[in-house]
């Protein structure tokens, strides 16, 4: 039995070149992907080393899971705007309470949304259902739970500050908003 010119399991050329695994390059040594940001080659215009793992989300499928999100954390504060016009006359102190409780109820549901799911999984319930992630611009990975409360925190002002942030990746080359920028992640269709 005659053994292939190949080194062994686990080392350099372990399989030949142009079969899956060969070609093994060492540690350091990057392969660059496709990239529709790219300007150049890498170190000309900043390209980045690495394939996003899809294509940045549409206008209106961010918008689609914005609205998505927006009533699922709006319909307590509906409940309790209902329950508050049903007892404003007759028992004031329970349309309060129940406005109080909406509006914990929704912060609740952001939180648990938009900071901790979104977080560990790069989906909002809205990005989940219209099939978007966030991710990380320099790395393609997950932006993890840290930037992802900054990310939302961003939004948060930027949206009230400025309605121009809402309308910014209709223009921007990578289609980012400006609490996109500031992370420096990129909303991605999966």
């Amino acid at each position: 039995m005659t053994t292939p010119p190949f080194g062994p399991p686990g080392q350099p050329n372990q399989y030949p070149p142009g079969q899956p695994g060969g070609g093994f390059q060492p540690a350091g040594q990057i392969q660059p992907g496709y990239n529709p940001y790219a300007q150049g080659p890498s170190g000309q215009g900043g390209g980045y080393r690495f394939a996003l793992p899809g294509q940045p989300a549409g206008y209106t499928t961010r918008v689609g899971a914005s609205i998505i999100d927006g009533l699922l954390q709006g319909w307590p504060m509906g409940v309790g705007i209902l329950v508050l016009i049903a007892t404003s006359t007759e028992h004031p102190e329970t349309g309060s309470l129940a406005m109080t409780v909406a509006s914990f109820a929704s912060l609740a549901i952001w939180i648990l949304n938009r900071i901790v799911q979104q977080g560990r999984t790069g989906q909002s319930l809205g990005k989940k259902i219209t099939g978007t992630r966030v991710v990380s611009l320099k790395t393609g990975e997950l932006i993890g739970f840290g930037p992802n409360l900054g990310r939302e925190i961003c939004a948060y002002f930027f949206n009230y500050i400025c309605f121009l942030n809402l309308l910014w990746p209709l223009w921007d080359e990578k289609q980012q908003t400006w609490h996109d920028k500031v992370v420096d992640d990129i909303v991605i269709s999966t």
